[in-house]
C-alpha cells in the first residue's frame, strides 16, 4: 500500500480532513465501551476518540503509519496501537463498537479479503454490537490525466500534489499515482511519487458481504450527516450490527 512507503504524504493530504470526526465520536457516545479501529493509520481519528473521552484499540498493517499515529499520540493515555492485518488480527476480545473509516474496506482487494476482514469485525464484535465504516463511490475525472486537485488545499509555499488515475472496472479497482513537487530555494523540484490502489463497493455487493459475516441489520447512507444514499452520491456510509 501507498503510505507504507510514504506516510508523511497521507498526512500532508489530509491534515485538514475532519468531515467524519463527529460521526464516529457520536457512536463512540452511543455504544460506550472501549473502540476497536480498523485502519487507523496516523490516528487522526483515534485523536478524535481519544479526545472526546474514549478508548481506542488502534490497528494499521502499515509500521510507517503506526509511527506517526505514536508519535502524534504521545503522552495521551487510554490508546493501544497494534500492529495487525485487518484480515487476520485477533485480540482476544470483543467490542461494542468497531470502525473502519475514511476507505479501510477499499483496501480488502480480493473476495478472500473482504470475507477475512469482515470475519475480522465479527469476530471482535461484542453481543449486540456496532459496526461502522465508510467507502467512497467513485465518480472519477479523465483517466490517465495529471491534474492538480483543489480540494487538498493549501499544502504550503512552493509544494503542489498533483494525480493521475486508472480504472479496472472489472476487477473494480481504481490506483491513483501521487506526484509531490517541492520547490526549494534555489528553484529547483523535487518530486516524490506513491501509488495507491482502492476497490470499491456496489451496495448489495457490500450488503450480501455482511450478511455472510453474521454482520445484519444494516443500514447505509449517503453522508456522515444519515442522508438518504444514492448511487450517484459521493459516498456510502454503513452501520450493521452482529445477527447472533
Amino acid at each position: 500500500m501507498i503510505y507504507d512507503e510514504n506516510a508523511a504524504l497521507y498526512d500532508l493530504q489530509y491534515a485538514a480532513y475532519r468531515d467524519d470526526v463527529p460521526f464516529y465520536t457520536r457512536l463512540a457516545f452511543d455504544q460506550g465501551g472501549t473502540v476497536l479501529e480498523l485502519g487507523a493509520g496516523t490516528g487522526r481519528i483515534t485523536e478524535a476518540l481519544l479526545a472526546a473521552g474514549h478508548e481506542v484499540v488502534a490497528v494499521d498493517a502499515a509500521p510507517a503509519m503506526l509511527a506517526r499515529a505514536a508519535e502524534r499520540l504521545k503522552g495521551r493515555a487510554g490508546v493501544e496501537l497494534v500492529e495487525g492485518d485487518m484480515r487476520s488480527v485477533r485480540l482476544g476480545r470483543t467490542f461494542d463498537l468497531v470502525i473502519a473509516p475514511f476507505n479501510t474496506l477499499m483496501h480488502a482487494y480480493t473476495l478472500e479479503d473482504q470475507d477475512r476482514t469482515l470475519a475480522t469485525v465479527a469476530e471482535h464484535l461484542a453481543q449486540g454490537g456496532l459496526f461502522a465504516f465508510d467507502v467512497y463511490q467513485p465518480h472519477l475525472g479523465a483517466l490517465g490525466v495529471l491534474r492538480r486537485e483543489p480540494e487538498w488545499g493549501d499544502l504550503g509555499e512552493g509544494v503542489d500534489l498533483f494525480l493521475s488515475q486508472d480504472h479496472d472496472p472489472e476487477a473494480q479497482l481504481v490506483t491513483s499515482h501521487y506526484y509531490l513537487d517541492e520547490r526549494g530555494p534555489d528553484d529547483a523540484v523535487k518530486r516524490t511519487t506513491s501509488k495507491l490502489t482502492q476497490r470499491y463497493y456496489h451496495r448489495y455487493e457490500l450488503e450480501r458481504a455482511l450478511a455472510a459475516a453474521g454482520l445484519g441489520r444494516v443500514q447505509f447512507y449517503g453522508g456522515f450527516d444519515r442522508r438518504r444514499w444514492e448511487v450517484a452520491g459521493p459516498m456510502l456510509v454503513g452501520l450493521a450490527r452482529t445477527s447472533r
